[in-house]
């Protein structure tokens, strides 16, 4: 799974110390996803059977579960350290009855519920540090191309979704940005209806054709990628870093149609879309130290909305 290490104007412990971050991600996620294996087997030989098991509306252990949790980040805190994330830690506290009874038999069934929970807690993680949180909208929690993207690609890729980022003392949002070990991408995606095509050109809008004949206007997307790789190679100038910036159409549902598109523009629809995919899951290259550097030095442009947790107002 991909890190999602920026979303909008969202905080993001990745801000703090990207090092930290990426590299606990990755050893984390190990641990846990063997802690679960490990569970799902105890369940399939009956180790829970008779066991009373804590139900989730069992208020007093939530408020003394949280107390302890609460006391433990303060004490890690005053002795100038953070408290270690609940992101993955804890997976046997929290396996109430519902959760155990949900947990899948088969390995591959098993690998999609994991995903599935991990990708929630990315989401919190992108989204907030220990004593400040940004709000997600409806939008981001339900988009299907940012869980793709963080599902479907290595561990060693980091995706800046929608980054807004400081530039000549204005916030600008960009595309989405995807660092692998070796290159960065500019990524726009046409959502159309299925098998529709987007008509390209050079005009601000393109224009989308249903199979039942309707149309509509979409902004034309190269406008916004060209601006994105501009933007990039701003920031890292100067840097030392050499990560060439490429810059894709895509297209999961549609065609496009587009026989002659600026320089540097690759176009990807639902023909080469899957190809496109796999290629990138194919890369087992590892992080590498420039693509660290280079997301360290994006995110320090990051522009970041968030107000203090509640707890922590006290």
């Amino acid at each position: 799974m991909a890190q999602i290490v920026k979303i909008q104007d969202c905080i993001s412990r990745y801000e703090q110390d990207p090092y930290h971050y990426m590299n606990q991600f990755i050893r984390l996620k190990k641990q846990r996803w063997q802690s679960l294996k490990e569970m799902a087997e105890k369940k399939e030989e009956g180790f829970f059977r008779g066991e009373s098991i804590p139900s989730e509306n069992d208020g007093s252990r939530k408020k003394r579960t949280f107390s302890l949790k609460r006391k433990k980040e303060l004490s890690d805190i005053n002795n100038g350290k953070e408290a270690v994330d609940q992101w993955f830690n804890g997976l046997e506290e929290e396996m109430d009855g519902d959760l155990i009874a949900r947990i899948p038999a088969g390995e591959k069934e098993l690998a999609a519920f994991f995903k599935e929970r991990l990708y929630q807690f990315q989401l919190k993680w992108a989204s907030s540090t220990i004593s400040d949180i940004s709000g997600l909208s409806r939008e981001i929690k339900s988009d299907k191309i940012l869980q793709i993207l963080a599902q479907q690609l290595p561990d060693s890729y980091f995706i800046m979704y929608h980054p807004v980022l400081q530039v000549s003392q204005a916030a600008a949002e960009l595309s989405i940005i995807i660092l692998t070990p070796l290159e960065i991408y500019c990524l726009a995606f046409l959502e159309g209806d299925k098998e529709s095509a987007f008509i390209g050109s050079k005009d601000r809008f393109w224009k989308e054709k249903t199979v039942r004949g309707k149309e509509r206007s979409v902004l034309n997307p190269t406008t916004e990628l060209l601006r994105t790789g501009s933007i990039l190679s701003q920031l890292l100038k100067g840097s030392d870093i050499e990560l060439p910036v490429r810059k894709f159409i895509i297209s999961r549902t549609s065609y496009i149609d587009y026989p002659e598109p600026p320089y540097g523009i690759e176009i990807y629809d639902r023909r080469q879309w899957g190809d496109w995919l796999a290629k990138q899951q194919k890369n087992f290259a590892p992080i590498k130290s420039r693509q660290l550097k280079a997301a360290k030095i994006l995110l320090s442009y990051g522009v970041s909305e968030s107000k203090r947790r509640k707890e922590w107002l006290d």
